[in-house]
């Protein structure tokens, strides 16, 4: 039996091998969303703890008050051939950056051998994450957006919404089919800083909106990425949305129930994302506000199957639902990235297995 290694990369490191590369995080989105819908893609249950909660909020299925958790992830993907197997922990805390602690997330990617299961990369997975994250809601963007160019919503300015506004104006024509971008933040500063990035690298035209309602009422693609735990905390109502409108349901608790079910379509990134009861679109069908044939999967559209938007004047609702196929996917690339340029640093796991002593 033989020594067993795997390589390690630093956030740097991955970074460098491609973890914030926008548009090939797009296009392995783009992919594993279509092999999760062709079968060829396995998504385990996602196991979540929360910790410093009161005992009575523990027992809540849907939405929490607690801001500590983390979340356990695991994949398998065929991409015709190409086979890989990723596992992710990624624990978080909101409270993080206004306590100087850093940032609110931070997560380690572990790849695996599809034979062997052994582990052959370990690396930071906190930038694949949020960029990933990203790239999942421009793609809703990418086939389900009205035709022509298109006003843009931002509520909040955080990672999520800065990987996501870089992918958005990837899949919109490098930012041709992008008309104004109103950008609303709790931290007018952080909007201003945000609105003259987007700015200067895109030449886009945005403005600061001094409330949410105002960026909302006069766009056709709204992107909320706040920190909300809680159903009870939503603000974003339908009637704020205008004829031919995208909601992109990225941090899942801003828009109220009503919009959910009041929509002309509803769609998530894989049917799977009805099983977690504890989110939407999952928990609205406990709730009675929609049934389950009305969610439609985003990976049917990829693959012709099913129809996108079909006319400009369609609200449109999509759920864009992490899922370990993407950090699985994009750390495959990385991974075989930091090989070819001999990146990061090679570690033991074992000389000798233990059990062959005996």
């Amino acid at each position: 039996m033989s020594k067993q290694e795997f390589l390690y990369l630093s956030q740097e490191e991955a970074v460098a091998c491609g973890a914030d590369d926008i548009p090939a995080t797009v296009a392995d989105v783009d992919r594993a969303t279509l092999l999760l819908y062709r079968g060829d893609a396995i998504e385990a249950t996602t196991a979540t703890l929360f910790w410093d909660l009161p005992k009575d909020d523990l027992k809540k299925t849907v939405g929490y008050k607690g801001t500590k958790r983390a979340n356990i992830h695991a994949a398998f993907l065929d991409n015709d051939g190409d086979r890989m197997v990723g596992l992710k922990n990624i624990p978080s805390n909101p409270e993080n950056p206004a306590k100087g602690r850093g940032p609110r997330a931070s997560g380690l990617l572990t790849m695996l051998d599809p034979e062997s299961g052994y582990p052959i990369a370990l690396m930071d997975a906190a930038v694949i994450s949020c960029i990933r994250t990203g790239a999942l809601g421009a793609l809703g963007a990418r086939y389900l957006r009205k035709s022509g160019r298109n006003d843009v919503a931002v509520i909040a300015t955080g990672p999520i919404n800065q990987a996501a506004m870089e992918a958005l104006v990837h899949v919109c024509d490098d930012g041709r089919d992008i008309g104004t971008v109103r950008v609303f933040d709790i931290s007018t500063e952080r909007a201003e800083a945000f609105a003259e990035r987007l700015r200067k690298a895109h030449g886009l035209d945005v403005a600061v909106a001094a409330s949410a309602e105002e960026a909302v009422r006069v766009s056709d693609i709204v992107m909320p990425a706040t920190t909300l735990t809680d159903p009870e905390q939503a603000y974003i109502r339908y009637e704020w949305l205008r004829p031919g409108a995208l909601f992109i349901d990225l941090s899942i608790w801003d828009a109220e129930y009503d919009l959910f079910a009041r929509a002309d379509k509803l769609y998530a990134n894989s049917h799977e994302a009805l099983d977690r009861r504890n989110l939407t679109p999952g928990c609205l069908i406990d709730a009675g506000i929609i049934t389950p044939d009305r969610l439609l999967d985003l990976g049917g559209v990829i693959a012709g199957d099913v129809a996108g938007r079909e006319n400009d004047e369609e609200i449109i609702v999509y759920c864009a639902r992490g899922m370990a196929i993407y950090d699985a996917i994009c750390g495959h690339r990385v991974h075989k990235t930091a090989r070819e340029k001999e990146a990061g640093r090679d570690l033991t796991l074992w000389n000798e297995p233990y059990w062959a002593r005996f």
